[in-house]
């Protein structure tokens, strides 16, 4: 089952550099998860929120914008240059990240500008996924969407583990052009993530005339918050989709939160060091990796709604699993686990979409699927914060 993932249609020169880009990001974005919040939390001694709220705000901006861009998108067939635009600004606010934290500041003003540039870096980040699901519905067939997403996520999963060692001979200050702190891995993560977009940026280019031209069925233009309803509203039009979007946004808020404060969680709770930290990420992403992929083939054969539910049951019952093991050694068989099934769930759901909506308006609907993950992100690190600064004498 596992070589239809091998077939040269799903491995043409604008597919492949498709899944390149999703692992050109992750280079950046294993980083700031990893060493980037702790820098933060563990070394400057900023609270839990004050790092959630940069990614907060950054995310509630895109909340209201991502269905309007996809709109906008569709309407005027700007989808490459949302694409680009948004790259940039990824890569340029991860290098200022580095930059001010590095700068003559005083410890206070150099972390709040680091967390100013590290809003602005999720903001970029997550609205590029915008357009790059809309180059999915356009570059491959409706037979091969499970597939595509599989391995897309599978790419991602394997740019985490490429950033990590990327990275790795800094943080045991074998190499020190950097520096040896917590901060020193974004500058070298910004390259890779830069060197690496490139082919999805010139390739991609080339092919505008698929996803670049003005859609007959979008709407009038819109405000931004007019958008977001009319586009909800569009959604009842096609079964399946206003149910996938609503549970997207359930199980997104658990896995982001989960994501997002792994490393910290792993540092006050258990004491864990960094080089055990970094086993537990590679344990999780590896299972991603191979969950994706493999969640992708079945869902083409058995069907992207059934896929979903049962890694999502998986999911459920992983989470649970950890959350009740107090030997952190223990967890280290379930984090392969909740990596091997999280990752099903997230393939599933976007060749799941990708299945349910019309091409023409992709735009539309993928902007509406960014709403979705983006919201959980601002309400999960949010319960997640207030939680652990109500309890924090406990």
């Amino acid at each position: 089952m596992a070589y239809s993932v091998f077939k040269k249609e799903l491995w043409t020169k604008p597919l492949f550099s498709w899944y390149l880009y999703d692992f050109a990001n992750s280079f950046v974005f294993i980083n700031t998860t990893l060493y980037f919040s702790q820098w933060v939390v563990v070394d400057n001694k900023v609270s839990d929120f004050w790092l959630a709220a940069p990614f907060m705000i950054g995310t509630a901006v895109l909340v209201f914008l991502s269905p309007y861009i996809g709109n906008f998108g569709d309407r005027s067939g700007a989808h490459y240059k949302i694409f680009f635009w948004t790259t940039l600004g990824t890569i340029i606010s991860a290098l200022l990240i580095f930059v001010v934290g590095r700068a003559d500041f005083s410890p206070r003003q150099g972390v709040i500008l680091a967390l100013i540039f590290y809003a602005m870096y999720q903001f970029f980040y997550q609205l590029a996924f915008v357009p790059y699901g809309v180059f999915m519905k356009h570059l491959a067939g409706l037979k091969d969407y499970g597939k595509v997403s599989g391995i897309g996520f599978g790419a991602s999963e394997i740019g985490h583990i490429f950033g990590i060692f990327l990275t790795l001979p800094i943080i045991y200050g074998i190499f020190t052009l950097f520096g040896t702190d917590r901060l020193a891995p974004l500058f070298p993560a910004a390259i890779a993530f830069l060197i690496f977009s490139l082919p999805a940026l010139l390739v991609l280019r080339k092919k505008t005339f698929l996803f670049n031209q003005p859609s007959p069925m979008s709407t009038s233009e819109l405000s931004i918050f007019r958008s977001l309803w009319e586009n909800l509203k569009d959604g009842k039009k096609y079964p399946g989709v206003l149910p996938l979007l609503f549970s997207f946004y359930f199980f997104s808020d658990a896995i982001i939160s989960l994501t997002f404060f792994s490393a910290i969680y792993l540092q006050n709770v258990f004491g864990a060091d960094d080089p055990f930290k970094i086993k537990a990420a590679l344990f999780v992403i590896i299972g991603f990796a191979l969950g994706a992929i493999l969640g992708g083939v079945l869902s083409d054969r058995a069907g992207h709604k059934r896929v979903l539910i049962w890694a999502l049951a998986g999911t459920v019952c992983s989470i649970v699993g950890i959350a009740l093991i107090k030997n952190i050694s223990l967890n280290l068989i379930l984090f392969p686990l909740f990596g091997l099934v999280s990752g099903a769930a997230y393939a599933s759901s976007r060749s799941y979409l990708a299945s349910l909506i019309p091409q023409a308006e992709s735009g539309k609907f993928f902007g509406l699927y960014a709403f979705a993950e983006r919201f959980a992100s601002i309400v999960g690190p949010l319960l997640w914060s207030l939680t652990v600064w109500a309890f924090m004498n406990y």
